[in-house]
């Protein structure tokens, strides 16, 4: 190889090499600090709790393939396991839901279901989904892949939210939950969470426009989101592989901020390193492929 080749080699691996490690590392795991923790262990701490569901207005929780029920007491074994999210949702004289080929229908009143206009193909198995009774006409659904779709208040549906790898090496997170307040005792409430295996709990509050992360005080991964509306003040609960979380909403007139990078920081510095390693993988295969081969006039030694 020449001397430049030698040289550009040289100069790709010194690059290359600290911009693989920062690529490496979770995009979402620069330290986020709160005023007050968002989230707050409300049991089974150390345990995996794999779904949380509200099942005649008690919460019912799955810990460690054990159902448990919440008393006033405190949670005690349950005789059932706890159902999961229905693939329906309805929102005034409207009914949304996901059938097995994973195609989006919507009934008004008692009618005849049909699908959506312009709904997406969710994929077969697809079940998650959301409407906020607070913005008529607004639906958020998630697909087998990950993506999550939304429908405006006009009715068209388009593509709101694309995860991103976690690290080069695990790959993206799955969407693993939906949530919202959809009763007639908080219709105020229009935020819509998701719940992810990587990213902790993602929500909006502009029916999928913009997203933020509200994850301080909970762990990255969420198996399961329920919507609690009853009592003075309504919750969100998210069962984890660490315990079992608990989010008061708070009486404030828009969602709480904290200071920390925004997402779509976390999103694009993600994107920069790895276009950075690809650009610089390539100089280094541009000078690999330029070394000098040898001829049929060159001498071997002997």
């Amino acid at each position: 190889m020449t001397a430049p080749g030698h040289r550009i080699l040289r100069a790709w691996a010194l690059l290359t090499a600290p911009l693989l490690l920062l690529a490496l590392q979770p995009a979402m795991a620069m330290p986020v600090e709160a005023a007050t923790a968002w989230w707050q262990l409300a049991g089974f701490s150390g345990q995996s709790v794999s779904r949380v569901a509200l099942v005649q207005g008690r919460l019912t929780v799955m810990v460690g393939g054990r159902p448990m029920v919440e008393t006033a007491s405190g949670f005690v074994p349950g005789a059932a396991t706890p159902p999961p999210p229905p693939p329906s949702v309805t929102a005034g004289t409207s009914t949304w839901s996901i059938d097995a080929a994973g195609q989006v229908l919507v009934r008004q009143g008692r009618g005849p279901a049909h699908v959506d206009p312009g709904s997406p193909d969710l994929g077969a198995g697809a079940h998650l989904i959301a409407a906020p009774l607070a913005t008529p006409g607004v639906v958020l659904a998630a697909s087998t892949g990950g993506t999550i779709w939304r429908r405006s208040s006009g009715g068209g549906w388009e593509v709101s939210l694309l995860l991103l790898p976690t690290t080069l090496v695990t790959g993206t997170p799955a969407v693993t939950s939906l949530a919202a307040f959809n009763t007639v005792i908080h219709p105020e409430s229009a935020v819509v969470y998701v719940g992810t295996d990587g990213y902790g709990t993602l929500l909006t509050d502009d029916g999928g426009d913009d997203w933020l992360s509200a994850a301080p005080g909970l762990p990255s991964d969420v198996l399961s989101l329920a919507a609690d509306p009853l009592g003075a003040a309504p919750a969100i609960y998210a069962g984890t592989s660490a315990g079992l979380y608990i989010h008061r909403l708070q009486a404030l007139p828009t969602i709480p901020n904290y200071a920390g990078p925004s997402l779509t920081g976390k999103w694009l510095v993600t994107l920069a390193l790895m276009l950075a390693v690809i650009l610089l993988a390539g100089l280094g295969l541009v000078a690999w492929s330029r070394r000098r081969p040898l001829g049929s006039g060159d001498k071997s030694p002997t």
